[in-house]
């Protein structure tokens, strides 16, 4: 590398250029004129010793060398970001910004009412949400991805600090009015329905293939959906039966779209909270935990949650 002048001005520049694929709206959203955009491109090429960008008469795309500083360019720019936030965080007030993700399945019913809560509890905090599996999820939080998540407790919590949070059975979710006046459903009979699951490895089709496995029995959907919105709307149109926990589709039960039983004998997936065990906390994401444990605590009663003698004290986790 030439002279090692490259500075986190020209990573930026290169990285908006990049992901844009035109330094002409790279440079409006920078708000830097496109000759010199240009030059601070051409600059850190000469300095580096190789080209980054491929010029095409429609725009431009990185080279292999540029897809590698890419790569490097956002994980340095986080860094950075992260640093000044967690200074600026030791303001008066909380500041600066999170990101917090959880399962798909918990989307719906804990992201919307956590942020509004959070909002008014640290307005100078931006959140960025986010769901996904939750092997991603847990990923994108050793990958430092993410500040915080709600993820299944496994015994793989290398990188991460986590405390429990939450418990929740799985019930048997069907077609409006069909498991109507039925308490309880045996875990066999579960199996003789025909169901729609996720695919493996989505972490809870592996914790029910353990269950039924635990009783010897087995299970093989009638189809397989990754897509939370699309099994649930498949169960309400009739098509089959699923497994989820009451929480996952409460809305729907009380409007009477869907029926639920509960299976016997029960089958229960734990979650934690976590965050990276090398990012130190804030007063904006010690606010977070706060916020998330007290949220969980105010709807267990209404959504199946079993929280005794789960979620540590606020001082705990803090």
């Amino acid at each position: 590398m030439g002279g090692g002048r490259m500075d986190f001005r020209q990573l930026r520049y290169f990285l908006h250029v990049a992901e844009m694929q035109s330094l002409s709206r790279a440079a409006a959203l920078l708000r830097v004129a496109q000759p010199a955009l240009s030059r601070q491109i051409k600059s850190l090429e000469e300095e580096l010793g190789v080209p980054l960008l491929r010029r095409h008469g429609w725009g431009v795309t990185p080279t292999p060398a540029g897809q590698v500083l890419m790569n490097h360019a956002r994980q340095v720019l986080k860094e950075v970001s992260a640093a000044r936030d967690a200074v600026l965080a030791y303001q008066s007030e909380p500041s600066g910004t999170l990101s917090f993700g959880v399962p798909s399945s918990l989307s719906k019913v804990l992201l919307p009412g956590l942020a509004v809560r959070f909002r008014q509890r640290a307005p100078k905090v931006r959140l960025h949400l986010v769901d996904g599996f939750s092997a991603t999820i847990h990923e994108w939080l050793v990958q430092g991805h993410l500040d915080l998540a709600v993820l299944y407790e496994t015994k793989t919590t290398d990188g991460l600090v986590s405390s429990p949070l939450l418990e929740e059975e799985m019930v048997l979710i069907g077609p409006a009015g069909r498991l109507a006046g039925q308490d309880s459903v045996s875990l066999a009979a579960v199996a003789d329905h025909d169901l729609i699951l996720p695919a493996r490895p989505h972490r809870l089709r592996l914790l029910l293939d353990q269950a039924f496995a635990e009783h010897g029995l087995s299970c093989e959907p009638v189809i397989e959906v990754d897509a939370l919105s699309a099994l649930v709307e498949l169960v309400r149109i009739g098509e089959a039966y699923t497994l989820l926990p009451h929480s996952s589709v409460h809305e729907l039960l009380l409007s009477g779209d869907l029926s639920a039983a509960a299976v016997a004998p029960p089958i229960r997936r734990s979650l934690v909270l976590a965050r990276p065990q090398a990012r130190v906390p804030t007063p904006a994401s010690e606010a977070l935990e706060r916020e998330v444990v007290d949220f969980i605590r105010t709807q267990a009663a209404t959504l199946g949650w079993d929280v005794r003698h789960r979620i540590p004290d606020v001082e705990e986790i803090a």
